[in-house]
Order: structure tokens, then C-alpha cells, then sequence
């Protein structure tokens, strides 16, 4: 079985810069990487990590507005790695606080370049518990069943005992049955595709995805939908529109 690709997104202010480091890649790690975006600002790539889960980013420090480690203060507790590319050596150790992956100088020299990528892919390797975690997710995804990773643990919920996701930043909270709450550390742009494919669940809001066999009423003079535990979700205006007029 063929690895599947390195999902890397690149983020510099420099066009050239960004030019140089994809055409580096491309030429020493043919069909290795998927460059799902190419970013030439902090904003950018905030919007780019929480559409497409990268694995890897380049991450330029020196930019206009925003620096790099303003990113990762955003992301404190990120799933993917970043490698620093930058002109400035005084900037190693704060990029190593950040748990920075690897710290390239420019011009990027390409055997370095090749050295983080080697070692990237080394700690890539999954071992045996990796393994068997995966092959877990494989077989639960087709029986309502979804991995959630908490800070300590990783929870198999089922989406019939999931109440409600509520927005909060760059995290989700997952209310469950029995008043239990999961915060996750992933926006929840993250979870709607895979929600709403299980015509569970509704996004009632920008902020909330419901399941709606757990709807109790919805209260036209409030704009509230009131869940049969007594929670009470914000209905957005278009949203409200569309159950006055009887699509439930």
C-alpha cells in the first residue's frame, strides 16, 4: 500500500519565497507532498489549517500585521508539524519553544531541506499501537460510531448520544447524553461534513450543529431551538426562516 501524501501548507509573505520552497519539494520528494494551499499571510493560514488539517507546515516568522508565532499561538495544541523558514538566526530558540518541528534559514539550503523532510517522515512511521488505532477508526466510521481525541484520552462516542456541538473558537464542546461535555481541539468546521453526511444532525447556527432527533420544540418568539434536556440553541435568521415555513 502506497503512504498517502503529505498534506503541507505553505506560508510566507513572499511570493517567490513560497515559489522556490514548493518547487525544492517537488524536486527532491516527487508526488510525496499535497500542497492544499499556499499562504501569504497569518489569516490566510488560519483559515487554510482549519479547512484542511495539513500535516505539515512551512511557516515564514517575519511577515506584515501578524508574525508566524502569532499562528501558533492560535493553534496551542496542534496535530500537525511546522518547520520555521526564515532569514533571521536570532529567532531559533523562540521557534524551538514553540515546539517547532525544525527551524530552516534562508535561502533554504536544499540538503538541510531534505534532512527535515527524512526525519519528518521517520517520526511519521506509525508503530503498532498507531496501527491499531487506525484500524479502529476504519471499522467504526461505517456504524455511527466517531473518534473524538481529548487531551488525555481518545473517546468513541456514538452520534445517536450526541446531544449537541457548540462552537468555541479553534475548539468544539460536544454535549452528550447524561450532561457529559468534550472539549476537542478542533474547530467545528472540522466535524460538519461528517455530521451532516449522518442526517443526524442540522447546523442551526454558525456556532452549533444539533442532532435533530434530540429537538423538543422549536420557540418561534426567541429563535430558540429547546433540546428534551432542556438546552436551548440559537436558531440563525435563514435558519429560522426555513422551519417557520415547515421543512421539519
Amino acid at each position: 500500500m502506497s503512504k498517502p501524501m503529505i498534506k503541507t501548507i505553505l506560508v510566507d509573505d513572499e511570493k517567490h519565497a513560497l515559489e522556490t520552497l514548493k518547487m525544492l519539494l517537488e524536486l527532491h520528494f516527487p508526488n510525496k507532498f499535497d500542497f492544499i494551499a499556499l499562504c501569504n499571510s497569518v489569516d490566510q493560514a488560519v483559515s487554510a489549517i482549519q479547512q484542511n488539517d495539513p500535516d505539515l507546515v512551512f511557516l515564514d516568522i517575519q511577515m506584515p500585521q501578524k508574525s508566524g508565532f502569532t499562528l501558533l499561538e492560535i493553534f496551542p495544541h496542534r496535530d500537525f508539524e511546522v518547520v520555521f523558514t526564515t532569514a533571521h538566526k536570532d529567532h531559533a530558540i523562540p521557534a524551538f519553544k514553540h515546539a517547532a518541528f525544525d527551524y530552516l534559514l534562508k535561502p533554504i539550503d536544499s540538503v538541510e531541506l531534505q534532512k527535515t523532510i527524512v526525519r519528518f517522515e521517520e517520526k511519521r512511521k506509525p508503530n503498532a499501537i498507531e496501527e491499531t488505532l487506525v484500524s479502529i477508526k476504519n471499522q467504526i466510521n461505517s456504524h455511527n460510531i466517531i473518534d473524538l481525541n481529548t487531551q488525555d484520552t481518545i473517546e468513541y462516542v456514538n452520534l445517536n448520544d450526541i446531544l449537541y456541538l457548540k462552537a468555541d473558537g479553534n475548539y468544539t464542546e460536544f454535549h452528550l447524553e447524561g450532561g457529559r461535555k468534550l472539549l476537542i481541539s478542533k474547530p467545528i468546521g472540522h466535524f460538519t461534513k461528517r455530521f451532516e453526511e449522518s442526517n443526524l444532525f442540522v447546523r442551526l447556527h454558525h456556532s452549533f450543529l444539533a442532532n435533530s432527533t434530540k429537538f423538543l420544540c422549536y420557540d418561534k418568539k426567541e429563535g430558540f431551538m429547546i433540546l428534551r434536556n432542556g438546552d436551548k440553541i440559537s436558531v440563525s435568521v435563514r435558519k429560522s426562516s426555513t422551519l417557520t415555513n415547515g421543512f421539519y
